[in-house]
């Protein structure tokens, strides 16, 4: 019987580059060539929902999240401690010395020849799912959005790579996310309005229709 995960919750940050409300592939043609993240099927199996969450610093040395991941870390260092020849460590801080993690989760996952969705739970600040409420209402969850993660972790075996480098690394599965503030993409920004033009609604009385 496997073991049961351990689930973690982080504290409360900003989200960033949020894949929640739909899940995302990488397009290496996108930007110009540049590559990035494009929308993709919620049951294809290359996708995946992601987020990074952006920490205060203060707040996230002294969460309980961090005591976790730290002595979970330190035992995978352990554990593993004949295996690799260098890390890559499961936060990590930006140009303003907030911390930083990455969740993910895969779309989806085939078994028994039939393919299956993972979405993650979305939940309102109440803690009432809203899932299905986004996906009905077409909501692009917006960076700068407000809200915390249920997160598990996954350490895979080191492998090494094409320079003969193993690097030891912890995932966090993201299970769900909670907003305390939900914002929406509405898109490109709206052009300033030209001084001197006319309205189209304006006469439209005397178009018949």
């Amino acid at each position: 019987m496997a073991a049961k995960k351990v689930h973690y919750i982080t504290p409360i940050g900003t989200f960033n580059y949020p894949w929640l409300d739909r899940p995302s592939k990488w397009n290496p043609s996108a930007n110009d060539g540049r590559g990035g993240s494009k929308p993709a099927d919620p049951l294809d199996l290359q996708a995946s929902y992601s987020v990074k969450l952006t920490v205060d610093k203060d707040v996230f040395n002294e969460s309980d999240f961090k005591k976790q991941i730290d002595e979970v870390w330190d035992l995978a260092k352990k554990d593993n401690r004949d295996k690799f020849d260098g890390v890559k460590d499961p936060y990590w801080c930006d140009e303003n010395g907030n911390c930083v993690i990455t969740a993910r989760r895969n779309a989806a996952f085939q078994k028994g020849g039939k393919i299956q969705g993972m979405r993650p739970k979305l939940e309102d600040c109440t803690g009432r799912d809203i899932t299905k409420w986004i996906q009905e209402e077409g909501i692009s969850v917006a960076s700068e959005s407000i809200g915390r993660l249920d997160v598990t972790t996954y350490v895979p075996t080191p492998k090494k790579n094409d320079d003969g480098v193993a690097t030891l690394r912890m995932n966090f599965d993201l299970v769900k996310a909670q907003f305390k503030e939900l914002k929406r993409y509405e898109g490109n920004t709206p052009m300033e309005a030209i001084d001197g033009g006319t309205p189209v609604s304006d006469g439209m009385e005397d178009i018949p229709f």
